[in-house]
């Protein structure tokens, strides 16, 4: 994948992180969010739109990574709305490990937002270990 094309895919990354993230803070319904993000109508968009543009112009350095990293924390917000309903009385089913995959992305995503170094290098070491 060229540079140009590698720059637009993680600028439409970091798009859907910031306004997954504004759809989240929309719907969550916590008060004191609420009262600071909703201020007037549709500022959580603008504010989404706005930190986009800033991330991509003040943070490019990593910035692939922490997007797809961004995107893992966002994963499990919208997935355990799907196996919430699903999960058995007692026991144990299949469904329990996809959400622990959940958390496992989620984790990775915490760490990969504030060491997204560590995580390319050890993707690097990865995968010059199994492409011998």
């Amino acid at each position: 994948m060229n540079d140009k094309k590698l720059k637009v895919l993680t600028v439409v990354l970091v798009a859907i992180g910031w306004f997954w993230t504004a759809w989240e803070c929309e719907t969550i319904g916590i008060d004191v969010f609420d009262m600071l993000l909703k201020r007037f109508p549709g500022q959580l968009w603008i504010m989404a739109a706005v930190l986009t543009y800033l991330t991509v112009i003040w943070m490019p350095k990593n910035l692939l990574t922490r997007a797809i990293c961004g995107i893992f924390m966002l994963i499990p917000a919208e997935l355990f709305k799907f196996t919430r309903p699903i999960l058995p009385e007692s026991g144990f089913a299949a469904v329990h490990l996809v959400v622990g995959l959940a958390y496992i992305l989620a984790i990775i995503g915490m760490y990969g937002m504030f060491y997204p170094w560590r995580i390319e290098t050890a993707l690097s070491w990865i995968r010059g270990r199994f492409s011998k």
